[in-house]
């Protein structure tokens, strides 16, 4: 079956076969890629869930937290995939905004974070 094009929120959490005013990246995915890119997606709906519960303690810091580089690194999972599996349109807009570079690099190196 040849790959059909799907619009892809990820701040909602959805997949749908036709565009909305809503932020989405457009793909063109198998069957198969859309069940991958689905359970990606409900993946990070389930660490998101944990963060947010982690957030509720306020003296806590959210910095080099498991809970939050498990989202970061599940939330860079799906923007490669994507980019992988998305328009050239959408894998411009991948580039554009970096996302990929600063989910890679979360900048704790910089003046201002103590070792």
């Amino acid at each position: 079956m040849m790959p059909q094009k799907y619009y892809v929120s990820i701040t909602s959490g959805t997949i749908g076969t036709e565009p909305s005013n809503t932020d989405q990246l457009t793909v063109q995915a198998s069957e198969e890629e859309l069940e991958i890119l689905q359970h990606k997606l409900e993946r990070g709906d389930y660490v998101d869930d944990i963060t947010s519960l982690r957030a509720m303690i306020p003296f806590k810091s959210g910095d080099h937290d498991k809970a939050q580089e498990e989202f970061s690194d599940d939330l860079r999972d799906l923007y490669a995939y994507i980019y992988r599996i998305g328009t050239l349109e959408t894998r411009k807009h991948i580039e554009t905004t970096k996302i990929l570079q600063k989910l890679s690099n979360q900048d704790y190196h910089m003046k201002g974070y103590n070792k």
